[in-house]
């Protein structure tokens, strides 16, 4: 058997155990939030837990990485006639 047949074989085996290690690895911690899911929803407390870590995304300003700013981007032109207030897309 050659160098090189032998090396593809433990390579390859390699490479099924760490595949084998992760999808095992991400299963349990999916079942674990799962289970803490349920555990919540029997005490009712996964509507408040829910709302609790929304408002801290929202809080922590989680919507600001949603679009970004390109040149093309069209932003509003400050108005010559009332300075400070923008015209555009921002007006109500």
């Amino acid at each position: 058997m050659p160098v090189t047949s032998r090396f593809a074989d433990i390579a390859q085996k390699s490479m099924v155990l760490f595949l084998a290690g992760t999808t095992v690895y991400y299963m349990v911690n999916v079942g674990v939030l799962v289970n803490r899911r349920i555990h919540l929803k029997k005490q009712g407390k996964l509507e408040e837990e829910l709302a609790r870590m929304s408002g801290n995304f929202w809080k922590a300003g989680g919507d600001q990485g949603l679009h970004a700013e390109t040149a093309t981007t069209p932003t509003p032109v400050p108005s010559a006639d009332t300075p400070g207030h923008l015209t555009g897309a921002l007006d109500t």
